[in-house]
């Protein structure tokens, strides 16, 4: 088998967690931006819309691996309520930086995730791949935390158009960190989006099970579905911590 020379990190669940956070808090500063923007609303009817268009797009999006973005979800909320604006709009985009300011200040590492990278980096190429539709807000979660210098590669799904489990996003991975996938082993906290994508992509997996023994659910699990592959899937290791896993490295 060969050696493992890169390795692939998931982000949210993986690496960081959010503390003291709910996505009622966006949703607040999302409502209210938009009020300040001058759009005449109703928060008993624009959250529930919102959602209902949210869920449309990610679903299709579930379907073809494509790209969504907030931007669409909100134009689209809008104009169902009669506002008609473009997705490009400089009120709309004013309103999702608000809307993840509370998502970017709730991030905190995982116990020990800085020193693993630290131990990691220089020793193998280091990726990220995350899931997640608004590129601004995952660099600014890097930066805020420290880990935006350990990465050779940072692919985000709002930028490059798939999402995991989709192969073109662990190829993209591949290319990036310039090496072929059965050289890289990926980390990640949830089976269907993580380690089927990556295990399709012919890559060794590891299942980051720290998330789910703290009891807490998934950031993103509103927008995962759980597949019987996914019931059925074996990762190569599972491990419940970064000494674990360094260990398993070993």
């Amino acid at each position: 088998m060969p050696t493992v020379k890169g390795i692939g990190f998931d982000l949210f669940g993986t690496l960081v967690l959010q503390e003291r956070f709910s996505f009622d808090q966006c949703m607040d500063a999302l409502f209210t931006s938009l009020q300040t923007s001058g759009f005449a609303l109703e928060k008993e009817t624009f959250v529930p819309t919102y959602r209902q268009v949210n869920r449309r797009f990610m679903d299709q999006a579930t379907v073809d691996g494509r790209e969504t973005h907030n931007r669409l979800w909100v134009a689209g909320a809008l104009s169902a309520l009669g506002h008609a604006v473009s997705p490009s709009d400089a009120c709309v985009e004013q309103a999702i930086e608000a809307y993840f300011e509370p998502f970017v200040r709730s991030c905190q590492l995982i116990p020990g995730t800085y020193d693993m990278l630290d131990s990691l980096a220089g020793r193998y190429r280091l990726g990220l791949v995350s899931n997640f539709t608004y590129p601004p807000a995952v660099e600014q979660i890097l930066a805020r935390v420290g880990l935006e210098r350990f990465f050779d590669g940072i692919i985000i799904w709002g930028r490059l158009g798939a999402r995991k489990p989709h192969p073109a996003i662990f190829l993209e991975l591949s290319r990036l960190l310039a090496l072929p996938p059965d050289e890289i082993a990926f980390v990640g906290d949830e089976l269907q989006a993580d380690i089927v994508g990556a295990q399709k992509a012919g890559m060794r997996t590891v299942w980051m099970t720290y998330r789910q023994r703290l009891e807490r659910p998934s950031p993103l699990g509103q927008f995962l579905g759980m597949s019987e592959e996914a019931e059925g899937t074996r990762p190569d290791y599972t491990v419940a911590d970064w000494t674990e896993f360094l260990a398993t490295l070993a």
